[in-house]
């Protein structure tokens, strides 16, 4: 099987694949997470693994358009331990440091470490495995990244500090395919909804088409629409499967109450 990661060799991603599905699949790297996401839309892989949200940063802004806007199923969630390390070519001294390199969901998530270094430039970039490429590349002791400790391997690189994400931090990731999965009877359903109504009450009563079915909710979240100020879209996860009849009725009611309804996919609860 050919899956989709965010590349280049060695992301979160990668490894959360890895952790689902084995050694024995091949795995096609995509600059961005759209690009994984339009990798299967097109068929050049059959499932795309892609980040979705982490314990102490929420969402990827990104996977969010994606699910709002493209043509796929989420099939499946991983939940991944997340550790971040700081790395560097071999010899590489802490105060020699002026530049380090990441993705923008690692340097969030390890902020009150890099409150040790204040004048440290941080360069933003589309993955923890282009961070530890261009470190490589540039052989520069003055420029280091956050990623993986598995990067090091891979890149030739020294671990100079480990666990610097300091508490217990999960990432939650989705395999993105052409159909989600059938009911397990542990399951968890998504959907993004927009209301063209704006007036008050609207959401309340959008969710108690839940709550009067005894439907408990698991996350829900607005993303602005792009559309115009104020205007958004809701992202919504709810215990249950699509295919169970309390569900059906609850998202009819739900469709009839919003301008715009998509069942994102249901798939088994991992948490």
């Amino acid at each position: 099987m050919k899956i989709g990661v965010l590349g280049p060799r060695g992301t979160y991603s990668e490894l959360a694949a890895r952790a689902r599905y084995g050694e024995q699949h091949e795995f096609i790297y995509y600059p961005t997470i759209t690009e994984v996401g339009k990798g299967v839309e097109r068929g050049e892989v059959e499932v795309g693994v892609v980040p979705l949200e982490s314990l102490r940063e929420g969402s990827v802004g990104e996977t969010l358009d994606l699910l709002a806007w493209g043509n796929l199923k989420i099939g499946e969630e991983i939940v991944l331990p997340v550790s971040v390390s700081l790395l560097g070519i071999p010899g590489t001294k802490l105060e020699e440091i002026s530049q380090i390199l990441s993705h923008p969901q690692i340097f969030a998530q390890c902020r009150d470490f890099l409150l040790k270094f204040p004048r440290v430039e941080l360069v933003e970039v589309s993955s923890t495995a282009k961070a530890a490429e261009q470190v490589a590349k540039a052989g520069r002791p003055q420029i280091a990244c956050l990623g993986p400790k598995s990067l090091a391997p891979i890149y030739q690189l020294e671990s100079l500090l480990d666990d610097i994400q300091g508490e217990i931090n999960l990432t939650r990731f989705l395999v993105l395919a052409h159909a989600d999965s059938p009911p397990t009877g542990y399951d968890k359903t998504s959907i993004v909804f927009y209301t063209a109504e704006d007036r008050p009450g609207i959401l309340w009563e959008i969710l108690g088409e839940f709550a009067s079915r005894k439907i408990n909710l698991t996350k829900i979240e607005s993303r602005p629409s792009k559309r115009a100020l104020g205007d958004y879209l809701f992202f919504l996860d709810f215990e249950g499967h699509r295919e169970e009849e309390r569900a059906k009725e609850a998202l009819e009611g739900v469709r009839r109450k919003t301008a715009m309804l998509k069942i994102l996919g249901s798939y088994p609860r991992r948490f």
